[in-house]
């Protein structure tokens, strides 16, 4: 599977509807299915759409809670468990979709887990492919800066080093303009490279306490190579010479890619990054309640709402109904618990399908909200501020 997957559908024949709508939203969207699917899977860079089955595939995933790189997650069922729930939500799935679902609240989900994921990687990363030194301890080592941000960057490297540790990265002056960069990362995440012929590992790097000077730095380098690595018209070969390295040969460390094929996959990438800009309204305008009731329901923090706010909602239920078009009011700023929103106004028939639709178990159900707080979950779209 190709390292720049942005959207990742894994399935056995079963999500044909989810690919046709996902493929509708982006242009990019990759899928394997039955036995296309290999041992090992490396993540997207956005979504991840999957099935029980083949769910397990993403355990290996490592990534922080607060990792920008970290892609949204769902798994869509026709039944499931606790066993089930519980495994999902220690390998890190954001989603679990309940089958029958309503085809708009479907496609209302997915773009929201692709703009969110956007939100996670707002800062600009640039794609540079030159050999740079990294050093834990005494030991020193050639690896390949893949790309950059103010953020962290992404190593290809012949050494896997653990999720957590600390490195040095040595930018060189042929990337600096100037005297060597200096940068303190950590490892948040290594994963091998499975692509055919490839050998290595990818490893995601996050920066610590950086200095406004380093910044800059950081800053003017992101610009210079704002074009694609191509004006460094042999940096990529000359750096093996000038890059510090130990004396062991460092054996099957991954060739820094062609600029032509970064080129390739940065375009790519910035398309990409437009099309969710596009989308971005009708992303930002979707919310998953949790703790759904007959008086009103709670909404993430994220939401752009504030207190005194009045909501003109379509609530999805089963998958066959018209939505609940309700009014609600944003009573209740609970900072990170998010947003309590009440209903009001509602007509004795609504109620009543409100209550039954509480009953029942949520099709969308949030799963980083932990079993209690995501009973209850519902699936809605602002239509109206007012």
């Amino acid at each position: 599977m190709s390292r720049t997957a942005q959207v990742l559908v894994l399935d056995d024949g079963e999500l044909d509807d989810v690919y046709e709508l996902l493929c509708q939203l982006v242009s990019r969207v990759t899928r394997l299915r039955g036995g296309e699917i290999p041992d090992s899977v490396e993540p997207p860079a956005r979504l991840l759409v999957t099935t029980t089955r083949r769910a397990s595939l993403s355990q290996d995933w490592v990534y922080g809670p607060s990792d920008p790189d970290r892609p949204s997650k769902i798994c869509i069922v026709d039944e499931d468990s606790n066993t089930l729930r519980a495994m999902l939500r220690r390998i890190g799935f954001d989603l679990l979709i309940r089958r029958p679902v309503h085809p708009y609240a479907l496609r209302l989900v997915l773009l929201r887990s692709l703009y969110r994921g956007q939100e996670r990687r707002s800062d600009e990363r640039v794609a540079i492919g030159h050999r740079i030194s990294v050093r834990s301890g005494l030991r020193r080592r050639a690896v390949v800066l893949a790309d950059l941000s103010l953020r962290g960057c992404r190593l290809l490297s012949s050494h896997p080093h653990p999720v957590g540790s600390c490195l040095t990265l040595q930018i060189p002056r042929e990337l600096t303009g100037d005297k060597p960069l200096p940068l303190r990362a950590r490892v948040l995440r290594t994963t091998p490279r499975t692509g055919e012929g490839e050998r290595g590992h990818t490893m995601a790097m996050a920066f610590d306490n950086l200095t406004a000077a380093t910044k800059r730095r950081i800053t003017q380098i992101l610009k210079d190579m704002e074009h694609g690595p191509s004006k460094f018209s042999g940096a990529v070969s000359d750096a093996s010479k000038r890059a510090p390295r130990e004396k062991t040969p460092s054996d099957g460390l991954p060739a820094a890619a062609p600029a032509s094929e970064m080129d390739r996959r940065k375009d790519r990438r910035v398309k990409y990054e437009r099309e969710l800009v596009t989308l971005g309204e009708q992303a930002g305008s979707t919310l998953i309640g949790r703790d759904l009731s007959v008086g009103g329901m709670q909404v993430e923090a994220d939401s752009g709402l504030a207190e005194g706010d009045v909501l003109r909602l379509a609530l999805y239920g089963a998958a066959r109904e018209e939505p609940f078009i309700v009014k609600a009011r944003v009573v209740r700023d609970a900072g990170d618990r998010g947003f309590g929103l009440r209903f009001e106004d509602l007509a004795p028939g609504l109620a009543t399908r409100l209550e039954s639709l509480v009953a029942g178990l949520p099709t969308v159900e949030a799963l980083q909200d932990g079993e209690c707080d995501a009973m209850g979950s519902i699936v809605s779209e602002i239509l109206e501020r007012t």
